[in-house]
């Protein structure tokens, strides 16, 4: 009867130690504005992010202004940045896709909308 105890709380204990949230952050973007300093930060919690695989996919024209990229070596993806004085108007998205360190198949997947008024 033990043995069925033991085994039975260890299979529940795998199952709740898989079971990760991984959240990003914020769920939507603030609005930028024409020569008006963007700055706002995306992050991704729950766990480390496999940078060789996480992968930042956007329209948004290199001389806009504006730059999206990780905020540091360190952090990695888990932590983005979208920065800049953007010099004209338009709608851009902002895809991230991420996969996790031990995440059993866990991943990210948000496209943003990024508009410039």
């Amino acid at each position: 009867m033990k043995i069925k105890l033991v085994f039975i709380f260890s299979i529940l204990l795998i199952f709740t130690g898989c079971g990760k949230k991984y959240s990003i952050t914020p769920d939507r973007l603030p609005t930028a504005y024409v020569n008006q300093e963007y700055e706002q930060t995306i992050r991704i919690s729950g766990g480390k992010v496999v940078d060789q695989y996480a992968k930042l996919d956007t329209n948004i024209p290199k001389d806009l202004g504006i730059v999206v990229q990780p905020i540091n070596n360190l952090d990695g993806y888990n932590i983005l940045e979208i920065k800049g004085t953007p010099i004209y108007k338009g709608k851009y998205t902002i895809t991230i896709k991420a996969d996790f360190f031990g995440g059993g198949g866990a991943n990210i997947n948000k496209t943003y909308t990024f508009k410039v008024e």
